[in-house]
């Protein structure tokens, strides 16, 4: 997984609130410490705020931030399933995809699998406050699978995917340099049973 950047507004908030709650910590843990007349040594004493604010952070990052208010950053992860079309066959024909999103609060990944290759991105952005609502967009390297065909080969590319009222991940994808394609990548969320 590899860190992306947002727009939204709990990156700043929820650092200073998990280092109020790791200081309110620490002095609890402190009084309730000479309540029981314990005695720890002062090398575990000094850190104990940044021991709490360190452990609410991993805490945060890997599972808190899905159940709080926060969530709306969580919006594209999981599995989805759809096609794509492409300018390489003049946009004529649909291919079948799969995009499986990996998540936590401070990192991502995204997995384009089809038929022929898979791609793995290398650098993301999810946009929040946009009023066409929010939006996927990264860079990733496309690998091509040993069966495709002999002119398609590894290249980079960048996709920009918004998540519609209906529940649909659609957008753009363009592939650079050589390779020149570009095309539309439409799909919906894995439930159970899925449907393009």
């Amino acid at each position: 997984m590899h860190g992306y950047s947002t727009d939204s507004n709990e990156r700043k908030v929820v650092p200073l609130l998990l280092a109020l709650m790791a200081i309110a910590l620490a002095w609890m843990s402190s009084k309730f410490l000479a309540v029981m007349h314990l005695a720890i040594p002062w090398w575990l004493d000094a850190p104990s705020s940044m021991a709490f604010y360190g452990a609410l952070y991993a805490l945060f990052d890997k599972y808190l931030w899905r159940n709080s208010f926060v969530y709306n950053m969580g919006l594209v992860t999981g599995r989805w399933r759809g096609y794509l079309i492409t300018s390489f066959d003049g946009h004529t024909k649909r291919h079948d995809l799969m995009i499986h999103i990996f998540q936590s609060w401070t990192q991502i990944i995204v997995f384009v699998t089809t038929a022929t290759s898979m791609s793995r991105s290398s650098a993301a952005v999810i946009q929040v406050d946009d009023p066409e609502g929010a939006a996927l967009i990264y860079q990733y390297q496309n690998q091509p699978l040993a069966d495709a065909m002999r002119t398609m080969h590894m290249h980079y590319g960048t996709a920009m995917l918004r998540v519609s009222n209906d529940g649909c991940l659609a957008g753009d994808y363009y592939a650079g340099r050589d390779r020149r394609t570009f095309g539309r990548i439409c799909c919906k969320r894995v439930k159970g049973v899925c449907s393009d």
